[in-house]
């Protein structure tokens, strides 16, 4: 491709990103750092898919920040869902799945003269784009919203900046309405395009050019969205005011660079230039910039891989579902593209990854310091997907070929299906490689295919919201209590702010909701589950039964079951069940000893993957390229309880986030921290950052026993354990068993071991005579066999009962086919009131028509039972041994009858 781009500079990647941070930093925004590239507290979302997702609760209403503007470069994917880009990876040169969102907000503050003002020096003064290239949109109104055009915004384009005003176009609602979701905040947008022009061409020749904005070609280009967030969308699709009004922004870090590079493609800047020098060394080709088949497939691996990089540094795994299951589709349809087009047999994907690095491990340390971890997880699936690839694709090239030599032009959808069921082909490859070849896939076909394979056991639900927006409208943030000392942190008087009943006879699955100006249980966080308890009047009349407590952005939402009525503002007391939340904070100051001692053990590698909170048991799970060995895992147990019995006080502190990293606390990764953070501390030995609940002293877990240990899948490993009363009953199960152990061996338990030695030894010589009996007793059967079977018309025919079970039947018939190339005889065993039984045909038997498995419709009628095989071997097994009599008379009179 050549350069067509209306501006030419010298500046990075890096130097385009330091600069958008520090104009804004120098107008009071505050830099906040990248959120995960997966949102933790958000289900409606796979991924993150802009910049504002961090600051969704501020947007509802519920959250809140100590500061009103801000400003960062977040990871984003999009790859499924309304922002679905993923087919368009790799064909044109400005698509991603995964990509950098510049973006600035504020929050109440400043509103559109700021936001347009200064995004307008920040283009045309800053980095210096021609003026006379760029184009504005703004909102041009909606009949049925019954909201006017953004004249504001369209004002200050015109009065504010020297912008040509024949260059402020309106648009509607589908262009210049930015809304997230159903029901929620949105509001008009300005978006800001720029003419790249074609190549020596001057932008104001030719027709009105106008008519290229929003219209979808690589000529014109949108390079930032303004979006002016006024209104809240409601569950009956009208609009209410926002108390205050908000900015975001957003501006893809691609597609800025290769305009300031002045690149045609944002695959030829220096974003990508180092993947695609690794690439070439990997591969053996080098990157032309052009859209062959070879520059579509380094495209597509260098995208992919960056954004599997970054899910994978951030905590997500993959698997066959939601997010997981996404992740494993971008590795799958890589390596196809790197088997059939770059000619890459074995997994490369992985050797991809630390190119990744040196592009983003900068501004994203994260993928820096899970580059091996990142590396394992990569090479895992490209190793299990390659298991499958050859046969998968030489499956899909049969099928094509015959669905082309019979005219149609769609896949079978029940054989197009079999691609992801047999072969782990994702429903979208299997779609391209389609269209590769001029066909569809029959998605009735597919979806009916799809259907019947499920498994019936599988869960069918999916995420509701808590609360509506009509719901949520007006409610200010909780104030929870549950880190308070003494009874204030179980226990309160309070005012319910909003209850929602929903529960009735025919719904039992449905959950009541319940809000409370002030709140002493714990909502679900960093793997910690939710208190339960009750929420109740003095007087009896009202009585909520809290079964979950969740959080919606600074809202704590309680979960439950309601008894009666209650207005808003009404006086309510509620307790936390303290028997269940004491034994959930035992488990988590456990998980915090447990996390030192495996970094102790096996070293500073490990990071933490996930992990449950719970009052019946802890599980964690850990990076970690290999098995925990036996021994290691008494170290580690023995480990946590050395510091639990040492008894060192649990002291929490609230310190600001950058200094307790830089004293060493420990930031779990994935997780999203405020700038003020609680540290817990168990004597200096353990410091987390962490929220949760705990117990003040590390002596209450009392005992800490490891029940579980292995692997989840590649590079991540799961321990689980319990404290306290669960812990001793283990202990007491243990004792149980061994004494009972102990008295059928009859032997101490100290000589337990020696004892099943002992036994294993006498067993395996057990098994060593039996085996030579069985032996013995084959040859004698063969002698037997050879006697009683005789020659008629070219054939060795005959039926032998003999005592044998079925696998020493089968040795028998082995030999039994050595006596003659021609024969048809069947073989009936004895094992208690079993039958097992074999019959044998080849050579001239076959030629003339006898067919072994003929044999079950003889002999069933005898001896029942069943069994099947080929015309050559057929074999089976009836339940009834008094019937080997009469088997044989039937033989014996006619020795073929079996075959017929």
């Amino acid at each position: 491709m050549t350069d067509s781009s209306p501006h030419t500079v010298t500046k990075t990647a890096a130097e385009i990103r330091r600069d958008f941070l520090a104009f804004f930093e120098q107008r009071a925004h505050r830099i906040v750092p990248s959120a995960p590239v997966f949102p933790q507290d958000d289900p409606t979302l796979l991924f993150t898919n802009a910049g504002m997702n961090q600051f969704k609760d501020v947007f509802l209403g519920s959250g809140k920040r100590d500061y009103t503007r801000a400003v960062d470069t977040q990871k984003c994917i999009r790859v499924s869902g309304k922002h679905n880009d993923l087919e368009e990876v790799g064909v044109d040169t400005y698509h991603h799945t995964f990509f950098e969102m510049l973006g600035n907000w504020s929050f109440g503050d400043y509103f559109k003269e700021d936001a347009i003002v200064w995004a307008w020096d920040l283009l045309t003064n800053v980095w210096g784009l021609p003026k006379d290239r760029i184009w504005v949109t703004v909102f041009g109104g909606d009949e049925e919203d019954g909201l006017p055009a953004d004249v504001d915004a369209e004002r200050i384009w015109r009065e504010k900046t020297d912008i040509d005003p024949a260059r402020v176009l309106r648009f509607g609602k589908g262009d210049n309405f930015w809304e997230m979701g159903d029901t929620g905040p949105c509001g008009p947008c300005s978006e800001i395009h720029i003419d790249r022009g074609p190549d020596g061409c001057d932008p104001t020749d030719g027709a009105d050019l106008a008519i290229g904005v929003n219209a979808g070609n690589e000529r014109f280009i949108e390079l930032w969205n303004l979006v002016f967030m006024e209104f809240n969308r409601m569950d009956d699709r009208s609009l209410v005011p926002l108390p205050a009004q908000h900015v975001d922004t957003g501006m893809g870090f691609e597609r800025i660079a290769s305009v300031l590079q002045g690149k045609s493609s944002n695959y030829d800047t220096d974003v990508f230039t180092p993947i695609f020098d690794r690439l070439t060394e990997v591969t053996g080709y080098a990157y032309a910039s052009g859209d062959d088949k070879k520059d579509i497939a380094f495209r597509v691996v260098a995208d992919h891989v960056r954004a599997v990089s970054a899910a994978f540094a951030d905590g997500a795994l993959p698997s066959n579902v939601g997010r997981g299951y996404v992740l494993r589709r971008l590795i799958r349809r890589a390596s196809r593209y790197g088997r059939q087009d770059l000619g890459m047999e074995e997994p490369f994907l992985f050797r991809v990854v630390s190119a990744v690095v040196t592009t983003l491990g900068d501004v994203f340390p994260e993928i820096a310091k899970r580059v091996e971890h990142v590396e394992v997880q990569v090479r895992a699936e490209e190793d299990a997907f390659g298991k499958t690839l050859g046969r998968g694709l030489v499956h899909f090239a049969e099928l094509a070929d015959r669905v082309e030599s019979a005219g149609k032009q769609a896949l079978p959808g029940d054989e197009a299906f079999d691609l992801y069921a047999t072969y782990g082909f994702p429903e979208d490859l299997v779609e391209l490689m389609a269209r590769e070849r001029s066909l569809a896939v029959d998605r009735d076909g597919w979806n009916a295919a799809r259907k019947k394979h499920q498994d019936a056991s599988r869960s069918a639900g999916s995420f509701k919201q808590l609360l509506s927006a009509d719901e949520l409208e007006g409610l200010p943030g909780t104030k929870s209590t549950y880190h308070a000392t003494g009874d204030e942190g179980h226990r309160a008087h309070t005012q319910v702010l909003r209850c929602v009943q929903r529960t009735t006879e025919s719904d039992e699955a449905a959950a009541d909701v319940l809000i409370l100006a002030t709140t002493p249980f714990y909502a679900e966080s960093g793997g910690q589950v939710g208190d339960t308890g009750v929420v109740e009047t003095d007087d009896g009349t009202f009585r909520f039964e809290v079964r979950d407590t969740q959080k919606l952005g600074a809202i704590v939402v309680h979960i439950g079951v309601a008894a009666g009525t209650i207005a808003e503002g009404q006086e309510v007391v509620a307790r936390v069940d303290m028997v269940r939340r004491g034994r959930t904070m035992k488990n988590h100051t456990a998980t915090h000893l447990l996390h030192r001692a495996l970094r102790e053990v096996l070293g500073d590698h490990v990071t933490q993957q996930g992990s449950y909170v719970g009052p019946d048991r802890l599980r964690f799970d850990l990076s970690h390229p290999s098995s925990i060995t036996d021994e290691e895992l008494e170290r580690i147990e023995a480990l946590v309880n050395t510091n639990v019995f040492a008894n060192a006080d649990v002291a929490t502190t609230e310190e600001e986030l950058e200094a307790a990293k830089a004293r060493g606390v420990v930031a779990l990764f994935g997780e999203k921290y405020d700038e003020r953070v609680r540290v817990v501390d168990v004597g200096g030995w353990s410091t987390e950052l962490c929220g949760g609940t705990h117990v003040h002293a590390a002596g209450d877990i009392g005992p800490f026993v490891i029940t579980s240990e292995g692997a989840i899948q590649a590079g991540v490993r799961r321990i689980e354990a319990v404290t306290g009363p669960e812990a001793l009953q283990v202990i007491q199960n243990q004792k149980r068993q061994l004494a009972e152990v102990s008295r059928t061996l009859k032997a101490a338990p100290d000589e337990i071991v020696p004892r099943i030695a002992e036994l294993q030894k006498k067993v395996k010589a057990a098994k060593k005579a039996e085996k030579a009996s069985s032996k013995a007793g084959v040859d004698a059967a063969f002698d037997a066999a050879r006697a009683a079977l005789t020659d008629a018309d070219g054939l060795l025919v005959g039926a032998v009962a003999l005592d044998l079970d079925g696998g020493a039947l089968r040795d028998l018939a082995a030999r039994v086919k050595s006596l003659s190339p021609d024969l048809a005889v069947v073989l009936v065993g004895r094992d208690g009131k079993k039958v097992p039984w074999i019959a044998l045909a080849q050579g001239a038997a076959i030629e003339r028509g006898l067919d072994a498995r003929k044999a079950p419709g003889f002999l069933a009628p005898h001896i029942g039972g069943g069994g099947g095989g080929k015309p050559e071997l057929a074999q089976g097994q009836g339940m009834r041994a008094d019937g080997r009599q009469a088997v044989l008379d039937g033989l014996a009179a006619d020795a073929l009858a079996c075959f017929r």
